[in-house]
């Protein structure tokens, strides 16, 4: 038996909410679940006349939490309804269905129907509703915002989504884990779920549906400058410890050269080769397990066996990624008749973002349930 939640996260909602949570009923047969994120005393009545209809559960912040926060205590809600008093499953995670909406009445009742179609046919996928964002109804900064979101996305993951910012989005309980353990409270929250898909290899599909904006979407409560700031910081927040743990690990790697360089009694360039080997030797193993367990966190729990075969991979890597350099460099300065040391650093900069790239999607990427990639 299939049992479908609808989950709607709500801050001082626009007249008319009760109206389309009813539309959306009649064409779905769903359980509702609302969440007032801290709306105040004013929006009582509203969300009482939802809870009195007998089939939506309505959900209380205290305080505006952020719709991130919202979308996961309705969640916890599913989750503890499919576990029951006596926390053992209850039903088939597959035939749990879950569908996310805003309140603002951009989503419509028959897309929510396809949406949730979608997600029969693609179990354990993520379905997006993606908007058109060409006609002249879309207010700008949804159409500007939208489209540096994708360009990032795309740079970040390898994968193009038109509409990463949509909230209308279908997936069967066994994502629902996933979606409690993703991190962010406002609206970097779904830029986050879609990145945490994206690393673990879950399906990520569309579905086209019509673009609404009632009143050129005068009730959002997204801030430009703020949340925008929100997602990029959740786009970045990788490649930002990446970086940080290249800077580390290259700071460190001076130093142990200058002691061994110090301390060590031999011909100068025994001197230099020994210092280099065992400075680069020991912060290419800090490097690892930095970007092993700290930028990319990645995990094969109980497995040493698949830590030696990444480490075998990364110390392979850093050795190609040291010719490759080497090859650039004397290439790049013979054809040009530049000086060595000039064309290092533009070479070595464009193998930093490739060494990002390999590391992220090979040495250490993590894959789901099925192995399978990404499709849309």
């Amino acid at each position: 038996m299939e049992i479908i939640y609808i989950v709607i996260p709500a801050f001082e909602p626009e007249a008319g909410l009760y109206l389309r949570i009813r539309k959306m009923t009649e064409r779905i047969p769903a359980q509702i679940i609302v969440i007032d994120d801290g709306s105040g005393r004013g929006y009582r009545k509203t969300f009482d006349q939802i809870e009195g209809t007998g089939y939506c559960t309505v959900l209380r912040h205290d305080k505006n939490r952020g719709k991130g926060r919202a979308l996961k205590t309705g969640f916890d809600h599913i989750r503890r309804q499919m576990a029951g008093q006596s926390g053992t499953v209850r039903y088939d995670k597959s035939a749990v269905r879950i569908l996310c909406a805003d309140c603002d009445g951009q989503h419509l009742p028959d897309d929510g129907v396809r949406l949730l179609e979608k997600s029969r046919r693609h179990p354990g996928s993520l379905i997006l509703g993606v908007r058109d964002f060409s006609g002249p109804e879309v207010p700008w900064k949804s159409r500007f915002g939208n489209w540096i979101s994708s360009v990032v996305f795309r740079a970040l993951s390898g994968i193009y989504l038109e509409d990463t910012q949509t909230g209308f989005r279908a997936f069967d309980g066994s994502l629902l884990e996933l979606m409690l353990r993703v991190p962010g409270e406002r609206f970097e929250y779904e830029t986050s779920v879609l990145l945490a898909c994206a690393k673990q290899d879950i399906p990520v599909r569309t579905e086209k549906i019509e673009t609404v904006y009632e009143k050129k979407n005068a009730g959002t409560h997204f801030r430009p400058v703020k949340d925008s700031i929100r997602v990029m910081a959740a786009l970045f927040h990788e490649p930002v410890k990446f970086i940080l743990s290249s800077l580390f690990c290259a700071a460190l790697d001076l130093f142990l050269f200058w002691i061994f360089e110090t301390i060590l009694r031999a011909g100068q360039f025994e001197r230099i080769l020994a210092a280099t080997a065992g400075a680069r030797l020991l912060s290419a193993s800090v490097n690892f397990t930095i970007n092993r367990n700290w930028v990319f966190q990645f995990e094969r729990i109980g497995e040493m066996r698949g830590c030696r075969r990444e480490a075998l991979s990364y110390f392979l890597f850093c050795i190609g990624i040291m010719a490759a350099s080497a090859i650039s460099v004397a290439v790049v300065s013979d054809l040009s008749g530049l000086e060595p040391a000039s064309v290092k650093i533009p070479c070595d900069i464009l193998l930093f973002f490739l060494s990002y790239q390999i590391q992220k999607n090979r040495i250490f990427r993590r894959h789901g349930k099925d192995g399978k990639g990404n499709g849309l």
